[in-house]
C-alpha cells in the first residue's frame, strides 16, 4: 500500500505545501520541514520533510504536535 494513501495525504497537498508553506524550519543541511494548513482536510497541518541538497521528499504526514501548539 502506498504510504501517502495510508496517511490520507494527497499528492496535490504535498506540492501545495512545498509551493506555499505557512512555515519553514531548516533543521539541518540535509533536512528542511515545510508546514501548511490543508483546508480540504479539516484544516489539519501537513508537514513535508525534504532533503534540500537532493530535492527528495523524505516524508509527508499530518503533524498532530503542531495542532497541539495552536497551529491548525
Amino acid at each position: 500500500m502506498d504510504v501517502m494513501s495510508s496517511r490520507n495525504v494527497k499528492e496535490e497537498w504535498v506540492y501545495f505545501t512545498l509551493k506555499s508553506p505557512s512555515l519553514i524550519k531548516k533543521i539541518s543541511i540535509i533536512e528542511t520541514h515545510y508546514f501548511s494548513k490543508i483546508e480540504d482536510s479539516e484544516n489539519r497541518c501537513l508537514k513535508v520533510v525534504i532533503n534540500p541538497t537532493t530535492g527528495i521528499i523524505v516524508t509527508a504526514y499530518f503533524d498532530r504536535n503542531m495542532r497541539k501548539k495552536g497551529y491548525k
